[in-house]
């Protein structure tokens, strides 16, 4: 009996021999994956500090030949702009461009000694004041009823849709806000209300409003043949060609007809 129990102590101290040898074998293992990591970036370390050595050498070459590299785009892109500004200028005629900047530089020297500042910078009111002040006093070829001359409500009209161009083509767009004080100055409640004003005391004043200037016989005969010809070439195609015209055919076979008659 006392050797059975000899031998089983000595198979249990095996065994947990084994258990100790497992676990330490185990612990061995995980010390090592600890270790690898640590050991992976030990080299990445010079590695990254000679990246960020040469990022750093980059940004420096960047910054000393960025004029030099951004300078030819900048030029050929203001070039281009300027090409662009003068397409732009083509959409009115030449006549409209003149009378624009006319009205523009008379608001502008009146701005300047009255109020102290430039055009640019006018308010709605400051709008008012020119055009009762100066614009509808200095200027016109319509006579009133007491024998002024003044300008027609169709030439204040005229002068304020100027203005409101150029304030546009200034980057002052939208309508007016009076509380932030942006916006297009023309296009606001002030210059709505002062131009139909204005036309009804013309009326009061008795003013008339004229007519415009006639066609002549010569210019009328002109365009009664153009119309005629444009009218016999589109009732020569076929149904099918005619339907796939522009619209201002048939607007132009109508005013034949109405000049006609």
């Amino acid at each position: 009996l006392q050797q059975q129990q000899q031998q089983q102590l000595l198979g249990r101290t095996h065994n947990s021999q084994q258990l100790l040898l497992q676990q330490l074998q185990q612990l061995q293992q995980q010390q090592q994956l600890l270790q690898s990591p640590l050991q992976q970036q030990q080299p990445a370390l010079p590695l990254l500090a000679q990246q960020q050595r040469a990022s750093t050498d980059l940004s420096s070459w960047s910054s000393s030949s960025s004029t030099s590299v951004a300078w030819q785009p900048q030029q050929e892109y203001m070039a281009s702009l300027q090409r662009g500004h003068a397409i732009m200028a083509r959409n009115w005629q030449a006549a409209t461009n003149q009378q624009r900047d006319a009205q523009w530089e008379q608001l502008d020297s009146w701005s300047r000694q009255q109020l102290g500042k430039p055009a640019e910078q006018c308010t709605p009111n400051d709008l008012i004041v020119y055009l009762e002040s100066s614009f509808t006093r200095k200027r016109g070829r319509q006579a009133a009823a007491d024998g002024s001359q003044c300008p027609a409500p169709s030439t204040v009209s005229g002068a304020v849709s100027h203005l409101s161009t150029r304030f546009q083509q200034l980057g002052h767009r939208g309508p007016w806000d009076c509380g932030t004080g942006t916006g297009n100055p023309c296009d606001s409640m002030e210059l709505r209300t002062f131009k139909g004003g204005y036309a009804n005391s013309m009326q009061e004043l008795g003013y008339q409003p004229s007519s415009a200037k006639p066609i002549s016989e010569g210019k009328l005969q002109q365009l009664v043949a153009l119309l005629q010809e444009e009218a016999d070439a589109y009732q020569q195609l076929p149904a099918a060609q005619q339907q796939q015209q522009p619209w201002h055919i048939e607007a132009l076979l109508r005013r034949d007809a109405c000049i006609v008659q």
